[in-house]
C-alpha cells in the first residue's frame, strides 16, 4: 500500500472507533505534533459527515416513493387506512 493509503487507513481506523485504546492515543499525538495528518484527519471527518447524510437522503426518498406507492394503489388502501388511524389515537 502506498503511504497516502495507509493514512486513509489509519485515519479511518481512528474514526471508527477500531483502534485500540493505546494506539488511539498514539494517533491522537500524532495528529498534535503533524500538522498536514491532522488537516486530513479533519477533511476526512467531513467526507465521513457527507456519505452518512447523504445515506440519510438515500434512504428517505426511498421510504418517500413506498409511502407514495401505498397511498396511491387501490390494494393497499385498506392498509394505509389502518396505520393512519393507529396514528389518531
Amino acid at each position: 500500500m502506498r503511504t497516502s493509503l495507509n493514512n486513509i487507513k489509519a485515519i479511518d481506523d481512528y474514526l471508527l472507533n477500531r483502534l485500540a485504546p493505546a494506539d488511539a492515543l498514539l494517533f491522537e499525538a500524532n495528529t498534535l505534533l503533524n500538522v498536514d495528518l491532522a488537516a486530513d484527519v479533519k477533511h476526512q471527518q467531513n467526507t465521513h459527515s457527507m456519505v452518512r447524510e447523504y445515506g440519510r437522503q438515500a434512504i428517505k426518498a426511498e421510504i418517500i416513493a413506498v409511502q407514495k406507492t401505498l397511498a396511491e394503489a387501490p390494494q393497499h388502501r385498506n392498509f394505509m387506512q389502518r396505520i393512519a388511524h393507529l396514528f389518531k389515537k
